[in-house]
């Protein structure tokens, strides 16, 4: 079904009726496993990562980083986003981060903590995954979410703009979205503002619905589609 308001680039489609969605529990573990070799966890740890790895069991998602890039912990993103400048005081940013939960995980180009780097530009991946029961109500399809989601982001980013949407495509056999944008993205630790693109990766999976946000600039000579779209690539779901 076409997103309201928006352009779609539609692809051919696959019938995937009578597959099971996802690679199967085998073909994750399997992937899970040489993800992880060398890796000493415990077996029952729910989310782990090796090298350029990424594995979590809870919500049956793997992906690779781009080499080099570093995972932020999470318990500094609040940190983070209370010093992302909003467009005015009617959001509150508490509120925001409350409704928003935790991302599952956080990459970024910079992630090292040096004198140098601080007023430095760094793209940015981040993914939320959220039960479709925390919606507060039931929507007509997953397209309606993706509309209602282009919305409020448009709320809270400044001089947002969506660009195109992509879809329907497949990852894992699983409904896919992918959607691109821009916004000026202000912070406490940058001198101006930076017009920075924004990809979205969003999924419907397992009565779950995973977005994966991207941030780059071309402003500030930051361009990493590149990196994004191989780590799109890598994402294997069960």
């Amino acid at each position: 079904a076409p997103i309201r308001g928006q352009e779609i680039r539609q692809t051919q489609r696959v019938n995937f009726q009578k597959i099971k969605m996802g690679l199967g529990r085998r073909e994750f573990l399997r992937l899970s496993g040489l993800a992880l070799a060398g890796l000493a966890i415990d077996p029952l740890k729910a989310v782990a990562v090796n090298k350029n790895y990424y594995v979590n069991k809870k919500f049956g998602i793997i992906l690779e980083k781009p080499d080099s890039w570093g995972f932020i912990a999470i318990k500094d993103f609040g940190k983070l986003f209370d010093e992302q400048i909003l467009p005015d005081d009617y959001f509150n940013k508490d509120e925001i981060h409350e409704d928003l939960g935790d991302p599952a995980f956080v990459i970024t180009k910079y992630w090292q903590d040096t004198p140098e780097l601080k007023e430095k530009f760094s793209p940015t991946i981040s993914a939320y995954i959220n039960h479709k029961s925390e919606l507060g109500f039931e929507p007509k399809s997953f397209e309606d979410v993706i509309e209602l989601s282009g919305r409020g982001t448009g709320m809270i980013l400044k001089d947002f703009e969506r660009k195109e949407i992509e879809g329907p495509l497949l990852i894992s056999g699983c409904n896919t979205y992918i959607s691109k944008a821009t916004y000026l993205f202000e912070h406490v630790e940058l001198k101006n503002p930076v017009r920075t693109n924004l990809k979205v990766v969003m999924i419907e999976h397992n009565e779950h619905y995973y977005f994966i946000n991207m941030h780059d600039s071309d402003q500030v000579n930051e361009n990493t589609q590149k990196e994004f779209d191989e780590c799109i690539k890598s994402i294997k779901l069960i």
